[in-house]
């Protein structure tokens, strides 16, 4: 079975560097390439989405300081402004 964390990736993994039987791309340089060839192609999934978002939350929630000034929440500003 391929671990959850492995899943967002785009050539499919079983362990620490053995691509699953069916990967015709191992090299980590491709991996990278080919996932982020794939999000720009077809998006974030829902999952995904709320998964990043659940991951600013919890991370603006360790931050201090004014809400407006952390920076995470700088960085979601950013994109909000970025995605028009």
């Amino acid at each position: 079975a391929v671990p959850h964390a492995r899943r967002l990736l785009a050539v499919p993994f079983v362990g620490k560097d053995v691509p699953s039987h069916a990967a015709e791309f191992a090299h980590p340089d491709a991996l990278i390439g080919l996932t982020t060839l794939a999000y720009r192609h077809e998006g974030l999934r829902p999952s995904d989405f709320c998964a990043l978002c659940k991951l600013l939350l919890e991370t603006m929630e360790q931050e201090s300081g004014p809400f407006r000034e952390r920076p995470t929440c700088r960085l979601y500003a950013r994109w909000v402004e970025l995605a028009g």
